[in-house]
């Protein structure tokens, strides 16, 4: 895909999260940042502290609002960020590109708390994945 594409893929994604009440940053990750992608995901922090159901149902909503704006070319994944654990969220916030903020210092803090948190985990992730690697 061409990168002016690219870009047009991006205001259709801004511009989708800008027309959903409640969703307060948005980023795209994955395969589409690293370019060989074939669906599009968006991971989203939201007004609130939504439950796991409510989360869910708010990303299929997600979903369907893209698909249908990108004309069902491409799938969309879409992740809450307030329900996804602490490492995800940070590797969101690390190789993602944000598309959308509606208040830049809210998401600022987010960001910055985020990694904060990582960084408090970040010993005992690793602890725990070299002992889970090792009994593998």
């Amino acid at each position: 895909m061409e990168s002016e594409e690219r870009e047009q893929l991006l205001d259709t994604v801004r511009a989708v999260l800008a027309g959903l009440p409640g969703i307060e940053t948005g980023y795209v990750f994955g395969s589409f940042c690293r370019g060989d992608f074939a669906d599009v995901d968006v991971a989203v922090l939201i007004a609130g502290e939504p439950s796991p159901y409510q989360a869910m149902r708010f990303a299929r909503r997600v979903e369907r609002e893209l698909e249908r704006a990108l004309c069902h070319r491409f799938e969309a994944d879409v992740k809450i960020l307030n329900t996804a654990p602490i490492a995800f969220q940070h590797e969101v916030i690390r190789s993602g590109r944000p598309v959308f903020s509606r208040d830049r210092g809210r998401t600022v803090g987010y960001e910055a708390d985020i990694l904060s948190r990582y960084l408090d985990y970040k010993d005992t992730l690793e602890w725990f994945d070299r002992i889970l690697l090792t009994k593998a």
